[in-house]
């Protein structure tokens, strides 16, 4: 049984809801190995720009990254 079979076979017990996160876990995973997954976050920091960058927030801005 090949690992596609496998992932199906199981993916196919799991509860709806389950079922979903799986499948977008999948298409993530496609994505990240198409290269498309720069062009999302670009995408994300783009359309956040206006949340991220304000006043109350530049506290943040000083945290070390780990």
């Amino acid at each position: 049984m090949t690992i596609a079979e496998q992932i199906a076979r199981i993916a196919g017990t799991l509860p709806e809801s389950l079922a979903r996160e799986a499948l977008d876990f999948v298409r993530f995973l496609q994505a990240r190995e198409r290269g498309e997954l720069a062009d999302w976050q670009q995408a994300q920091t783009v359309s956040l720009a206006h949340v991220w960058d304000n006043p109350d927030d530049e506290a943040w801005n000083d945290v070390p990254l780990r």
